[in-house]
């Protein structure tokens, strides 16, 4: 929620009031489930990546959207690690996380909108290798807490589809055991479908 709180904070105190009252006002609407796929890129110990995940949660009035969903590490990071009895081998990061979510969408108009979302990280991170007898070996593990803040710019078009583009930053709380660097910023970027409103337009015109 710091990106919220550091809007809130750069606001006059009528205006972060009203703020407060439609976050509430919208929440007072009636809600509706949504589910999409999650893609955001970034960078581990200065590589590029990418990460890809799955959400489900609820939605009011188009403008609050919040739920839980879960992310993973899809681009290979490999490194190579000394491993007593096995020489040199080549490890791969594997990271995957729980992401409870919100995102509050502050500016609304025509085809335009710019939100806010927040995301926590809540899952573990190990160093994978193969030994000499071709076993999968797991080096290294450790718990992984993040916090990802961002902003983001949505432009929507031919009624179903929306094309967006964001940043932020991922802050992580992890002991040092995975060897990689993980805060790094984020940016998000790609083609939105509202299968949810394409759905219920056609079930309502059956």
């Amino acid at each position: 929620m710091r990106a919220l709180l550091l809007l809130l904070m750069l606001l006059p105190l009528s205006l972060r009031a009203q703020l407060l009252d439609s976050i509430s006002l919208f929440l007072g609407e009636q809600s509706r489930f949504t589910a999409g796929i999650d893609t955001r890129g970034s960078f581990i110990s200065n590589r590029s990546v990418r990460m890809l995940g799955v959400k489900a949660g609820l939605e009011h009035a188009g403008r609050v959207r919040y739920g839980i969903g879960y992310s993973f590490l899809l681009t290979p990071v490999e490194r190579e690690h000394n491993v007593t009895g096995q020489g040199t081998v080549t490890t791969r990061l594997r990271l995957g996380y729980f992401t409870p979510y919100f995102s509050y969408t502050f500016y609304q108009r025509g085809h335009w909108e710019v939100s806010i979302p927040v995301q926590l990280g809540i899952g573990g991170g190990s160093l994978i290798y193969h030994d000499a007898d071709g076993r999968k070996r797991k080096l290294k593990q450790a718990f992984v807490f993040l916090y990802e803040p961002a902003m983001t710019v949505q432009y929507r078009f031919l009624k179903y589809f929306a094309i967006g583009g964001g940043w932020g930053f991922r802050l992580t709380v992890t002991n040092a055991e995975l060897d990689e660097s993980l805060n790094a910023p984020i940016y998000l970027f790609g083609l939105k479908v509202f299968l949810g409103e394409m759905i219920r337009e056609v079930q309502g015109g059956e």
